[in-house]
């Protein structure tokens, strides 16, 4: 008996074995985890070119442009969106066998400023590290531009008089200091330029510019909430690279009731003191709650003041 149930035992084991081995070479490939060897070693296959959804779009309106492709693999892709006036840039990025709505979607932002304008766009999509891989390209034409949610402070469009100070120091402030088209804008067509000059003594203060909310037609610049966790303060910088300068920002809240600014009564919130080091565009975005402005004052924001500070002699 005991020889028996031992043999019996024995073929019980084989069997479970065997059963384990069957299910572990199995070539389902759902059951398999980790990157298939196609994607590791395999040579690349485009499988479907770079297509658009649309060749234009109105981005105003709620339009978006969905780019597709597909490839035999899982690579690292890369989908660059430029724009042939404004020089804007959107960039897409991923490791996907494919190009989709989820991932490839483009609602008319931005990645680099500046923004885009109405304008015919360049787009290339590169698949980075893969033998044989050309870059594909297409065009795309933007009809209208993204609205992007908020109140415009100042955008210098046009000559505001009064309505923007515009001061120097101890530097002289050069001819093209002011309203400029020198380099593209972060958005639409002009900037403020700040530039100063003075090679007999050290300088501190380049120059500021206060804007004032008398700009908007309004005694308060308009807020589109009173909440002030909820209530970004948002800009735009350029900077040429020069080293050793700084632009100090700061909102001014009206204290005395005057429904005017009035340098020295009015307080001013720091923004915080930027250095400006790099080169081009940066944005810049901060919750008026973090400056330190309660609901009451954000409602009473009377001006924003931008002052460049630098030790560069130059």
């Amino acid at each position: 008996m005991t020889g028996t149930s031992f043999i019996t035992s024995s073929r019980s084991l084989l069997g479970l074995v065997v059963l384990l081995f069957l299910s572990g070479c199995s070539h389902d490939t759902s059951m398999v985890d980790g990157p298939l060897l196609t994607d590791r070693f395999g040579g690349f296959l485009l499988l479907e070119s770079l297509t658009v959804s649309q060749d234009a779009a109105d981005f105003s309106s709620g339009e978006s442009i969905i780019f597709t492709a597909e490839f035999n693999k899982q690579v690292n892709w890369v989908l660059e969106i430029t724009g042939a006036t404004s020089g804007a840039v959107k960039r897409f990025e991923g490791f996907s066998r494919e190009l989709t709505a989820d991932n490839a979607r483009w609602t008319g932002g931005t990645t680099e400023l500046p923004f885009f304008k109405e304008e015919t766009c360049t787009v290339v999509l590169t698949v980075l590290n893969e033998e044989g891989a050309e870059p594909l390209t297409t065009e795309v034409t933007v009809l209208g531009t993204r609205v992007y949610e908020g109140s415009v402070v100042a955008d210098f469009e046009t000559n505001a008089g009064s309505d923007i100070f515009f001061g120097n120091f101890e530097f002289e402030l050069t001819t093209d200091s002011g309203r400029s088209t020198e380099v593209a804008p972060a958005e639409g067509d002009f900037f403020y330029l700040f530039r100063g000059t003075d090679n007999i003594v050290t300088n501190f203060f380049v120059g500021l510019i206060d804007i004032k909310a008398s700009i908007t037609g309004e005694t308060y610049f308009p807020v589109p909430t009173s909440v002030p966790e909820d209530l970004f303060f948002n800009m735009f910088l350029y900077s040429f690279g020069t080293p050793n300068t700084i632009a100090v920002v700061q909102l001014i809240v009206d204290t005395n009731g005057t429904g005017a600014f009035e340098d020295g009564q009015d307080e001013a919130f720091p923004y915080g003191d930027l250095p400006v080091d790099w080169e081009g565009w940066q944005a810049f975005s901060k919750p008026v709650s973090e400056i330190g402005l309660t609901q009451a004052q954000v409602q009473e924001i009377v001006a924003v003041r931008v002052l460049l500070i630098s030790d560069e002699n130059n």
